[in-house]
């Protein structure tokens, strides 16, 4: 039904770039929840009702490759969390891992990460040879960010992209404009980004194709760029790969439609099937593919350029790989994280509740 002016409403992305607005009611007492992005790294609480016949209802990922529906009847506010670092610390990636539970979405670089805070502002931390820490942009009105190789890219609200650091193959002072871009990723020395309209654009270091040879097409919803080598999830389930492919990185990209997920690592990469299984491929002189976990119940990965991380579904971690930081062995437990993020050079990150 048509939404009355000023009336407060929940939108959920349609798959295609856009976002579909939908009514919000008060809750009935003692009424269960989920939580959903809210578009600005944070979550939105949405109390679940049994629709009835003939509802408008939203379709909403499950986290497994499906999609749930759900009555919308409320909305509350937002859930932060708390970084955890483990691995590589030689340029303090580990110790200056900021306090507080103010966090919600994390990505590593080469030797440095970077974290967005509840109020839409950025923290930088760890190797500053580039600026990559000094130079992460102020103001508070960011969705999104992605740590490359010594470089950062930062995604805004209004759909504009920011870039700072390491500028040798100008992965920041090629940085595309316009506002209409939803995603981003960075990779070694390139940089990807995908627009509202499905389309990638890619712009940096070129000297495997990784910026000549980015697909064509509007049917995207996800990229990852890797050290010299990118992927892209389409909208069908598909998987593209392009640039370089000494380990057969990209020729041997699986085929099939049944995926949710790419991450892209150094010469190796990694899928989430829509059944929570994970699929690797790539060089593997570290078990970066043969040791990749078995089993059904996986929600999110991470590639770092020779280890990688797992989320699964009931909030614990996986890693392996290499292990010469003990990035792997090192892997926190318990059950209570809710993103995975590698660091290039040996570390990793998670969120914890």
């Amino acid at each position: 039904m048509a939404l009355e002016a000023g009336k407060k409403c929940l939108c959920i992305p349609d798959g295609k770039g856009g976002y579909t607005a939908y009514e919000i009611s008060a809750p009935k007492a003692g009424e269960k929840c989920i939580l959903l992005p809210d578009g600005k790294g944070g979550y939105i609480a949405v109390g679940t009702g049994v629709p009835s016949v003939g509802d408008k209802v939203p379709v909403v990922p499950d986290g497994r490759g499906g999609y749930v529906t759900w009555k919308v009847t409320w909305k509350a506010g937002p859930v932060v969390f708390q970084i955890i670092s483990w691995g590589n610390d030689s340029r303090g990636q580990v110790r200056y891992t900021p306090g507080g539970y103010y966090y919600t979405a994390i990505s590593g670089g080469a030797w440095h990460s970077l974290a967005l805070k509840i109020d839409g502002s950025i923290v930088s931390w760890g190797g500053n040879d580039y600026q990559q820490v000094r130079d992460t942009p102020a103001g508070n009105d960011f969705a999104a960010i992605s740590g490359g190789g010594h470089h950062s890219l930062a995604l805004k609200i209004d759909g504009s992209i920011v870039s700072w650091g390491n500028d040798w193959y100008n992965q920041v002072s090629d940085t595309p404009a316009g506002n209409d871009f939803a995603a981003i990723s960075g990779g070694g020395w390139h940089s990807l980004a995908l627009k509202t309209d499905g389309s990638i654009v890619s712009w940096g270091y070129n000297g495997y194709n990784q910026v000549s040879n980015t697909p064509a097409g509007n049917d995207f919803a996800a990229i990852s760029g890797g050290l010299w080598h990118s992927l892209a999830l389409k909208i069908d389930g598909t998987i593209v790969s392009w640039g370089r492919d000494n380990y057969n990185q990209v020729s041997n990209t699986p085929a099939g439609n049944d995926f949710t997920a790419v991450a892209a690592g150094g010469w190796h990469s990694l899928a989430l099937k829509t059944d929570g299984s994970i699929v690797s491929w790539g060089w593997d002189s570290y078990g970066q593919v043969t040791d990749t976990p078995e089993g059904n119940d996986f929600a999110a990965i991470a590639s770092g350029y020779w280890h990688s991380l797992a989320l699964k579904t009931d909030g614990s971690i996986i890693s392996w790989g290499r292990d010469n930081y003990n990035q792997v062995s090192n892997t926190p437990a318990g059950n209570d994280f809710t993103a995975v993020a590698t660091g290039a050079w040996y570390h990793s990150l998670a969120l914890k509740r």
